[in-house]
């Protein structure tokens, strides 16, 4: 049942306010249903009392034959099957009995019979609810002494109650039923709106998750604590963007201020393979050679990349046929992967037209299609799927190589971040940063899927342009 549920914060809360506001109508409607059937009950007793007040008065002013008379008349002018009287003598032995329609089956108290002989007093009433059988309903009685050695048991249908307490109920059923759903409706809907900032939040965070500094959170009408949180959160992300911002900064000043010395370096180190004849020492210049060119690649790489990111690269931008451009990566890696004996298969739909700098997507592309086929092995498959649907284009690179893991996925368009896996290859961890930051560039974006020891599949989608 819990899998079935949604498991939000919106949906707990308004169930939990459904439940209370259930609990608390139940508690409403059984409360003023005995409230109701103790004040119906009272007023039972009361009309009773007031019955026994009245035969005892007759009594005094004319003794048992009156009490019979205004009995016979009040049984005739009421209805019989609602109420009756007995009268016996101070031994339980019956005097007079109106009773018709199942009252003749009315248990007779003897024991309060017997306690009201006893008292011999005429305040004393003694009150007793009983089911008679032929009714299907109960009656209540009323016992007291209205004379000497008389005793009255008098009595009146529920039925008239219990129907009453009936229709309450039903009356309830129908409310609960009717009441309950637009009181989950209205409960959500508070609840929506009063957790609104936090999914804004929540939101704003997976932005910046995958890259999105610039993402502000901005609520207004609610609470203080959702104000609160949105505050510090939004004075935490210009924090961070402010540090990010400062350590690419710092990271770009020191490859700008690197680039001087190493290629000095480097200029040195040709002149001594030149100019010195000393084997050892050649060798020791064409090694530093190689390194210096290594950190010139990061150094050139990492400017690229803040270039892109920064948008502010001088190359031109126009009309690029992106299937041709595809086209022409795939043409080139083809070879590549027939030496690894790698199936290398291609589906390009041709005419597909983008905007932007037609250097940096070909860069994009043969970054990726450089990767699948670096870390596929030997008889395995990589595969170029360029397709178009509604107003994007995407390019799908599959490979069967030795893939991802999962906790690596998010940051391998991380500068200079490379898996245990992929260590073991040339590589400085620039060229899906760069990839990531060309797609972004034009308006698209890089999704991975990987599976480790399975492969890998990019997803390259950027909108199509139409003039």
């Amino acid at each position: 049942m819990a899998s079935i549920l949604p498991n939000t914060l919106s949906f707990r809360l308004t169930l939990l306010y459904a439940i209370a506001f259930s609990f608390f109508l139940l508690a409403a409607f059984g409360f003023a249903f005995l409230l109701v059937k103790s004040s119906m009950n009272n007023e039972i007793n009361d009309d009773l009392s007031e019955d026994i007040i009245a035969y005892r008065n007759s009594f005094r002013s004319g003794g048992i034959e009156q009490v019979i008379n205004e009995i016979n008349q009040d049984i005739k002018a009421g209805d019989a099957l609602e109420e009756f009287v007995n009268l016996f003598d101070a031994q339980g032995q019956p005097i007079f009995s109106s009773g018709q329609g199942g009252w003749e089956e009315l248990d007779i108290n003897n024991e309060i019979i017997s306690k009201i002989a006893g008292e011999m007093s005429l305040d004393a009433i003694y009150f007793e609810t009983q089911g008679i059988p032929a009714q299907e309903i109960e009656t209540r009685i009323a016992y007291s002494m209205i004379g000497p050695d008389v005793i009255i048991q008098i009595g009146e249908s529920l039925q008239q109650i219990s129907e009453i307490l009936e229709l309450l109920i039903y009356l309830f059923l129908i409310t609960y039923l009717v009441v309950i759903p637009p009181a989950f409706v209205i409960g959500w809907f508070f609840v929506r709106r009063a957790v609104s900032g936090i999914e804004k939040v929540s939101y704003a965070a997976t932005e910046i998750r995958n890259g999105n500094l610039d993402c502000h959170v901005d609520v207004y009408g609610q609470s203080s604590e959702i104000q609160n949180l949105v505050d510090t959160f939004n004075s935490m992300t210009l924090r961070i963007k402010e540090l990010i911002t400062e350590m690419r900064e710092m990271i770009d000043n020191i490859a700008h201020d690197l680039r001087t010395p190493l290629g000095r370096i480097r200029m040195i180190s040709e002149m001594t393979i030149s100019t010195v004849e000393n084997d050892a020492c050649k060798t020791a210049a064409a090694n530093t050679l190689e390194q210096c060119d290594k950190l010139l690649q990061y150094i050139n790489g990492t400017l690229d990349v803040s270039e892109v990111e920064a948008g502010i690269s001088s190359l031109q931008e126009e009309d690029v046929d992106i299937s041709a451009v595809t086209f022409d990566a795939c043409e080139l890696f083809e070879t590549i992967a027939e030496v690894k004996n790698i199936k290398f298969t291609t589906n390009i739909i041709p005419g597909c037209i983008v905007h932007g700098n037609k250097q940096n997507l070909q860069r994009m592309i043969a970054n990726i299609l450089d990767n699948a086929i670096k870390y596929t092995p030997v008889n395995g498959k990589v595969s170029v799927n360029l397709d178009k649907n509604d107003n994007n284009i995407q390019i799908s690179i599959t490979d069967t190589g030795i893939g991802i893991p999962a906790s690596d996925q998010q940051r391998v368009f991380e500068r200079f971040f490379r898996c245990d896996q992929s260590r073991q290859e040339e590589g400085c961890g620039l060229g899906l940063s760069f990839s990531k930051a060309v797609a972004r560039y034009h308006n698209g974006d890089i999704a991975l899927t990987s599976t480790l020891g399975a492969g890998s599949i990019f997803v390259i989608t950027i909108p199509s342009w139409q003039k």
